[in-house]
This record gives C-alpha cells, structure tokens and sequence, in this order.
C-alpha cells in the first residue's frame, strides 16, 4: 500500500492488491483499562506517561481448528466428542476460561452424545410409572403389578433387540416410538392380568384359562388387529423415516405386545400369578358367558 502511515486497506484494490480483512481480525476482544498511580484513580491522567499503568483484559476470543474428514453420523459424533474434551483441556490450562467447540454439524449431533443417558432415564421413568398406575388400578395387587410390569420390561427389552435385527439406530424418533411401546404394551398385558386377579378359581391354571376366555380375544380382535392394519398402510411409504422408525418398529411392537400378552403371560401367570381373588373389586362384575367359543375352555369348572 502507498504510504507508510495510511491504514491498511479493507477491500483489495489499484493502491493496494493485497487488501482485504484480515483472517482474524476480529478474533481477540478485549477492553483496555488506564490507571493513574499518581492519583489512585483509573482518570483523569495526571503526570506523564510514566504514571500509568494501562492493564488489558481479554473478554473473548476465538481459534479454528479442523477436523479429519468425517463420512458418516458415529465420525461425526466422535468429532464432536473430540472437540469437547479440547475444549476440556484448554479451561484446565487456562485459568477463570470458559472453552466451548462451535462447527455447523455439532447442532445436529450434539444430542447424540447425551442419548443413552435419556434413553434410560425416560424409559425408567415409563416403567415407574406403569407400575405405579397398574398398583392403584389392580386394587393395590403388588404381585398383579409385578407381573405387568415385568412383562412390559420384556417387552422394551425385546424391542432393542429387534431394532438391532432390523438396524435402527437409536435417535430421537426411536426415543419416542420407545417410550410409546411402554404405554402400548400396557394394553396386552393388564387386561388379561386383572381377569386373571379378579377370578376366584382355585387353581392358577383355571384362573388363566378363564381369563384368556374372558379378555384373550379382545386382546386379539381389538387391539393387535386393529393395530396392525392402521400401521400396515405405512409399507407403502416412500419416505424411510415412515418406513423405518414407524412402520417396521410398531409393527415390532403390535408383535411383540401380542404375542407376550397372549402367549407368555397366561404361562407366567399358571406358576408365578398373585394369589386367588377371595373379596374382589368392589363394584366389579363379569357378564354371563354366552358365547359358544368360550365355553370349552370354561367347561371343565363347571
């Protein structure tokens, strides 16, 4: 540039080809303090130069660093993940610093990072809260809320293994079809449950049987059935979010519901079911049995 003392030239131009804003010019904030030692005082400046102090504090400050090329999510989770723990490192070499990454991608992955911790934390949370629901509504039945409770679990559990069969990340999406799995799986167990607590046979066989009798086909007919044909439509979804994370994990889920509320539990309940019924619930009776299906498996109490 011409001159000596003429500033530097924002823009490139005739006078100068080699201007322009400087890469990090404004990189380094920081604010400048002037102390008068002869007066005690930050102004008025009294004396010459010789009786001030000036003392810079820097406010804020920012560096570029760059990552290995990242081709799919787990690179750029563990980029993030990096990044962190650099920024961790820096706050211990530096004292009173605050060190926080910042890139583009980190906002859509930084979830990621946090995600096993949520996972636990919601679906515990569901399971409490099945179990506590299920305790009050059972008549304060501990074993009756066991059982749907531990069948649920089993449920979840198996949810996980089949997302890893089919592979389904865990992400947001899955979260909640998870946590939507708890409160659906309520469905095929606690019925079936009740009829069998509420039964005053002797033996844990017939109270099965006759639960299964009262309570098993409307567990087929009117929740797997009707469950499975509205989610069927989502097969024919182009966009794989529907494809995926809606129509194969309910369809895992309406599955799995059915077959441990209909296949699993009346076994569970013949050896560990709660005790039989002597006083039941108050204000709670059973229609007669007039259909010809049902009456088999009734037919040998009589």
């Amino acid at each position: 540039s011409s001159g000596i003392n003429a500033e530097w030239p924002l823009r490139p131009g005739d006078g100068c080809t080699l201007g322009g804003h400087a890469a990090y010019g404004t990189a380094l904030n920081y604010t400048s303090v002037i102390h008068n030692t002869t007066g005690g005082g930050i102004l008025p400046m009294v004396g010459g130069p010789e009786n001030v102090t000036v003392t810079t504090n820097v406010s804020a400050s920012y560096f570029m660093t760059y990552h290995t090329t990242c081709r799919n999510s787990s690179d750029f989770i563990e980029a993030y993940k990096q990044a962190r723990n650099l920024s961790e490192y820096i706050m211990t070499k530096v004292e009173n610093s605050t060190v926080y990454p910042y890139s583009v991608f980190y906002v859509y992955y930084e979830m990621y990072v946090g995600m096993v911790n949520q996972v636990a934390i919601n679906l515990s949370v569901c399971i409490v809260a099945v179990f506590i629901v299920s305790f009050i509504l059972l008549n304060f039945n501990l074993m009756a809320a066991v059982t749907t409770t531990l069948t649920v679990l089993m449920i979840t559990i198996n949810m996980f293994g089949m997302m890893y069969l089919l592979d389904i990340n865990i992400n947001p999406v899955s979260l909640v079809n998870l946590v939507m799995s708890v409160g659906i799986s309520v469905e095929f167990c606690s019925h079936i449950t009740r009829s069998f607590a509420l039964s005053t046979h002797l033996s844990r066989v017939d109270r099965a049987k006759e639960a299964l009798s009262r309570t098993g086909s409307s567990v087929l007919s009117g929740i797997f059935m009707t469950k499975i044909i509205g989610v069927s439509v989502l097969a024919f979804a182009k966009s794989q979010i529907f494809e995926i994370y809606y129509f194969k994990m309910y369809v895992c889920i309406v599955a799995l519901g059915m077959l441990h509320g209909l296949v699993f539990l009346p076994v569970f309940l013949t050896f560990f079911g709660p005790a039989r019924n002597t006083a039941g619930i108050v204000g709670t009776t059973y229609r007669p049995i007039d259909s010809p299906e049902r009456e088999p498996l009734l037919r040998d109490r009589q």
